[in-house]
């Protein structure tokens, strides 16, 4: 078997490609620049065609586009990496027979607003620059697909941690501050809900995806349960070893109330896949790997 991974250099992509490998598939591996190691990572359209690339490929995890790097970037600017560029992506494969797509979209496709875990078939609606593009790409893939017998899924991933990621976010800011004050502060009530998973459940998702057969579906890809900022301080300080009293709320001007849940019912059902990293293990590889520096 063999399957093409582009974005194949980036975080999630390097934990794709050890997957792939560790499973005896033949991977084909496209990023931005080049890696040294096991896998050779070539500049799409610097040298060969995407055609190419997809030549023979049993299936194509897709990953590459721009990331959430600016909140004042505008829709054009995510533009060319998350739209124009999925639909060369996927116009090659299907023109090369690929039997299927598995396209990694974002938790930002739903909006900030909702009240309860969103839900693939009625809350789409984006209300990121960010999110628009990927959910233009995500129409991309079920429009290039329709009727041509390639078997897509665009997965809404939720925020993905653990493993070697540079910067983990809220976790990595409450980690540090319980080891260098031994305090933590949370902004406001930290009310805001997130659904967390770590990478290596997110490349599992991955590679199973490429033994699906259908017609295009959105599907989320969560952590194990979604929890509010505070309940991660909670858990954080626990770990940590630091009462809990030592957790205080700073007034904020503004109180951010943003829910991130993802309804997890047609990953398990599709592809019998759930989240198996709890949030506890992902604050405690955080913990090892921050004392480990301070050390």
């Amino acid at each position: 078997m063999s399957v093409v991974v582009t974005g194949a250099s980036g975080y999630v992509g390097q934990h794709v490609c050890v997957g792939l490998a560790e499973r005896e598939i033949s991977v084909a591996a496209l990023g931005r620049a080049e890696q040294p190691g096991l896998f050779t990572c070539r500049r799409t359209g610097v040298t060969g065609s995407l055609e190419s690339f997809m030549d023979g490929a049993d299936g194509i995890i897709h990953l590459a586009g721009r990331l959430v790097d600016n909140p004042a970037a505008s829709v054009e600017d995510y533009f060319e990496a998350n739209v124009a560029f999925t639909d060369r992506v996927t116009h090659a494969a299907v023109e090369e027979g690929v039997p299927i797509i598995v396209h990694a979209s974002s938790r930002l496709v739903y909006p900030s607003t909702l009240t309860a875990p969103a839900r693939e078939t009625l809350d789409v609606a984006p209300d990121t620059a960010y999110g628009l593009s990927k959910a233009w790409a995500e129409d991309v893939v079920r429009v290039r697909t329709a009727g041509t017998g390639t078997s897509a899924l665009s997965l809404r991933i939720g925020q993905v941690t653990g493993g070697d990621h540079p910067g983990i976010g809220v976790i990595r800011s409450l980690v540090r501050q319980a080891i260098q004050r031994g305090t933590i502060s949370v902004n406001g009530r930290g009310l805001a809900v997130r659904d967390i998973v770590h990478v290596q459940d997110v490349a599992d998702v991955l590679i199973r995806a490429t033994d699906y057969r259908g017609d295009w579906k959105a599907m989320n890809v969560g952590g194990v349960e979604p929890v509010t900022i505070t309940q991660i301080a909670h858990m954080v300080a626990k770990l940590a070893g630091i009462s809990e009293d030592n957790i205080t709320h700073v007034e904020t001007v503004t109180e951010d109330l943003s829910s991130y849940a993802l309804s997890p019912e047609r990953a398990y059902a599709v592809l019998d896949w759930h989240a198996s990293i709890p949030l506890t293990d992902i604050i405690a590889e955080v913990l090892a790997t921050r004392e480990e520096e301070t050390a």
